[in-house]
């Protein structure tokens, strides 16, 4: 039986999800709830639950400090947020502490029992794992635990002095196997996971322990990650923590290779998502299929790490969870889940596109059932998908191996329009959406719709719609 404890200032809240829920028939205890986030954390400290649901505005200690702090005591703590509406940037900042996924205000007791639900299978997973695994190295067990005084010992007994003069610095490898390293080369490995290898050597020394973890993985698909050189033992965990993060270098940007830590916060994160969840939510395909290739170059580039890979997907899940589409997944519980499973940043994205793009197609964009050529159904798919692109005839015989002279021919025959005719109107269409549910100026629109010439965009507009892009907006609006 897994046990889990409530945190919320609203008594009845706490009591409602206590009574209303299911806890026995998804395999949960309620061992505890508390009103604050300080009695909450004494009671992890205390109890170890295996999952806390807490809210996230509340006396003493708010919600993201109680989960960041709960995690240091019991790091084996699963947390789920608790959060209203008008809380949900704080829901998200929580993802960046580890949270496992979150339930917004006013929730249904069914949303919560599917999160139970999920929860369960991660747990139970992760206890099969634990049976199974190698042992973990003591050295490791004193950094998670905090024994930094056993730390020491373990690094003085290797001949590994650490000072101001002799700064450590950790290294993190994603592989199922430890690397081969030279006899002569001084330094301590200890296992993280089962994929997952973590070495400490002095500074000076990391060049030549880099090169020997790159030989030993040469020919295959190797991820190694750096923290930053620390005198005190005191930012051993933040260190290691950093070089973990980097070790899923491969992972987001595609490539092996050696990967320094990301900085703290990224700026464009912020903003795509709210660039996605407004796509979502206006069932704009076209600007959701825009900010996933997006997101693609911003991970090959090194641009977007895990940590942006994991928020971005797990905010995706819950959106499918919550408005209960076609979409809906599986929730990861942390990085290496995430990593594991979809390999790639391109992949974890193609699945994400994948599960929501027939959410997102309006009627109008349903290719006609009277059209049964394959090719040509083919055809107006990838130009229900592209529109905005610089589409030519010669990109789409290139494309599908037909003569350009071919395809106008038969695009004709089985459309009823010619090429040029379809793909204006799938723009122009696209326009009233975009004059209609947003406030982008006009010759924005028109950029983001494929037409990169103001005049030839309002020209085509009034020819289809019979009045200009202003007066679209102005009458639809009214």
């Amino acid at each position: 039986m897994h046990t889990a404890l409530i945190v919320d200032d609203e008594k009845w809240i706490v009591e409602g999800i206590k009574s209303g829920v299911d806890w026995s028939g998804r395999g949960f205890e309620v061992i505890g709830d508390a009103e604050n986030g300080q009695d909450a954390l004494e009671l992890v400290k205390s109890l170890r639950p295996d999952v806390v649901l807490t809210d996230i505005k509340m006396p003493v200690l708010n919600g993201l400090e109680l989960i960041k702090k709960g995690r240091e005591a019991s790091p084996d703590t699963l947390f789920v947020v608790l959060s209203a509406h008008a809380e949900f940037a704080y829901a998200q900042k929580a993802l960046n502490y580890g949270t496992f996924g979150y339930c917004l205000k006013p929730f249904e007791i069914e949303e919560i029992d599917s999160m139970l639900g999920r929860l369960a299978e991660v747990l139970g997973a992760r206890k099969l794992e634990a049976s199974s695994a190698p042992h973990v190295p003591d050295l490791y067990e004193a950094i998670c635990s905090g024994d930094m005084e056993l730390v020491n010992s373990v690094l003085q007994q290797a001949g590994m002095f650490i000072s101001d003069a002799h700064p450590l610095l950790p290294v993190v490898v994603q592989s199922g196997k430890a690397a081969a390293i030279q006899p002569g080369l001084r330094q301590l490995s200890f296992q993280m996971s089962p994929r997952r290898y973590g070495y400490l050597v002095h500074a000076h020394a990391a060049e030549a322990l880099l090169q020997d973890i790159s030989r030993s993985y040469q020919g295959a698909m190797y991820s190694i990650g750096t923290g930053f050189a620390f005198p005190d033992l005191a930012e051993l965990n933040a260190s290691l923590e950093a070089a973990s993060l980097a070790s899923y270098g491969a992972f987001t940007t595609g490539r092996a290779g050696i990967f320094a830590p990301p900085p703290p916060t990224n700026p464009y994160m912020e903003d795509m998502l709210k660039e996605i969840m407004d796509a979502l939510g206006r069932k704009d395909r076209v600007q959701f299929l825009s900010c996933m290739n997006t997101a693609k170059t911003f991970f090959s580039e090194g641009r977007f790490s895990m940590k942006e890979a994991y928020l971005m997907f797990t905010a995706l899940i819950y959106h499918f969870f919550r408005t209960g589409s076609s979409g809906s997944g599986k929730m990861f519980e942390g990085y290496e889940e995430l990593s594991y499973y979809f390999g790639q940043a391109d992949a974890m994205i193609d699945y994400l596109v994948e599960h929501t793009l027939e959410d997102l197609r309006n009627p109008s964009q349903a290719i006609r059932s009277d059209i049964s050529h394959k090719t040509i159904r083919e055809i107006l798919k990838y130009i229900h998908d592209h529109f905005t692109d610089d589409l030519s005839i010669q990109v789409l015989s290139e494309k599908f191996y037909l003569s350009p002279n071919y395809l106008c021919h038969l695009f004709k025959k089985e459309v009823g329009e010619n090429f040029i005719e379809y793909v204006s109107n799938q723009r122009i269409g696209y326009a009233c959406k975009l004059l209609v549910e947003t406030s982008d100026p006009i010759k924005r629109i028109g950029d983001h719709c494929g037409f990169n010439d103001y005049f030839y965009f309002t020209r085509i507009f009034k020819r289809i719609m019979g009045m200009t892009p202003t007066q679209y907006r102005e009458q639809h609006r009214q």
